[in-house]
């Protein structure tokens, strides 16, 4: 039979106050906590490793019993609760004071009460208004060690380091917050389908039919494709030069409508560009001088400007809000043998334009008024 055991049953002290002195091995402190019997709370008085003092308006069959004790410290803003089984002794009801012995001292709860205890002997914990809190180790009454380790070198560098850490991820989330709001303000995407193409010109069907004839092959002079009619006639279109036929073409069979590119003819020295079609808003940008961000699938990455030779014709057939086809002549000449290939293109902006062209306009209107006056 154990210890706790055995004093409870000892009818000569069950009805006695408690009394802890035979645990002077195991001194009890005196701190603020509350402990919590069967849904009924009691006032702590005491604490120790192996029992605890409480007051309060005990049940008459209490004495005697081993129950789940459950240990509450309340912190400022959270609390603790240590659940225990207890051996409970019951003072006299006008006392009203219950004495605890822990069945398993050494139980799951031992390490977390061991800490609170040693921390309120260190003065790490401090009672207030019969709560428990945390004392600020920057005010005065720590040891002297404590401020010796607080300036050391290693502290110093551990907290330049952290202070290093915090920046550069300030930093990185700055530059990512801020490369995300230029590619959404100031990076207009165009949503046509863009490709890789031979600078030159499309043959297009001169009236609605079926394509009669093809030949990618043909000479200058010869006819390229021809389009049979509703009425019968066939239309021949001849090839306007020595000229290479993109990848592409209308196949012979095909229906066409008058209008419709029927193959995209070029020199064989022809430059390569980009094709592709806009909006009226990117083609005002494009007019403007604005450059687009071009990507290919094999990564390559350039950027390309508006031909302006087209901009007129371009802007005839934005007039009525459609999306035109234009050419765009990269900054770095692209290999022939990537005509066909499909491009993504971005237009840049420029944020700081309207701030640079107001300076100009100050400057040259400073510049006038210096020379009125002399």
């Amino acid at each position: 039979m154990t210890e706790a055991f055995a004093d409870i049953h000892d009818t000569t002290s069950s009805r006695a106050a408690p009394d802890f002195a035979g645990h002077a091995e195991h001194p009890i402190i005196r701190l603020p906590f509350s402990v919590l019997i069967n849904g009924r709370s009691y006032a702590g008085t005491g604490l120790s490793m192996v029992g605890a003092e409480a007051t309060g308006l005990a049940e008459p069959h209490l004495d005697g019993k081993v129950q789940m004790a459950m240990l509450l410290f309340n912190f400022p803003g959270f609390a603790v609760s240590l659940p225990v089984q207890a051996a409970i002794t019951a003072g006299s009801p006008e006392a009203g004071t219950l004495s605890l012995r822990f069945v398993e001292p050494t139980g799951p709860h031992l390490p977390q009460l061991r800490y609170i205890l040693n921390s309120y002997l260190a003065g790490d914990l401090a009672s207030v208004e019969g709560s428990l809190k945390v004392t600020d180790r920057g005010q005065g009454g720590h040891r002297p060690a404590d401020r010796k380790r607080a300036f050391s070198l290693g502290g110093f560098v551990g907290g330049l380091a952290r202070w290093v850490l915090v920046l550069g991820i300030a930093g990185t989330l700055t530059g990512f917050v801020g490369l995300k709001v230029y590619e959404r303000f100031f990076l207009v995407p165009l949503p046509g389908l863009s490709s890789v193409a031979l600078q030159g010109m499309s043959l297009r069907a001169v009236s609605a039919g079926q394509l009669d004839f093809v030949n990618v092959e043909a000479k200058m002079g010869e006819v390229a494709f021809a389009v049979r009619t509703a009425s019968g006639d066939t239309l021949a279109v001849t090839m306007p030069c020595d000229c290479v036929v993109a990848p592409g073409h209308a196949p012979a069979g095909s229906t066409v409508l008058a209008g419709d590119e029927i193959m995209a003819v070029a020199r064989p020295d022809a430059p390569t560009v980009i094709s592709t079609q806009v909006d009226s808003q990117a083609l005002r940008l494009l007019a403007s001088g604005v450059a687009a961000d071009v990507r290919l699938p094999d990564g390559t990455a350039t950027t390309a400007r508006l031909d302006q030779a087209e901009l007129p014709n371009a802007l005839r057939g934005a007039a009525n809000g459609a999306a035109v086809g234009v050419n765009l002549v990269p900054e770095a000449p692209l290999d022939r043998s990537l005509a066909g290939t499909p491009a993504e293109l971005r237009i840049k902006t420029d944020p700081f334009a309207g701030l640079k062209k107001s300076l100009l306009d100050l400057a040259a209107s400073l510049g006038i008024a210096n020379g009125a006056s002399k």
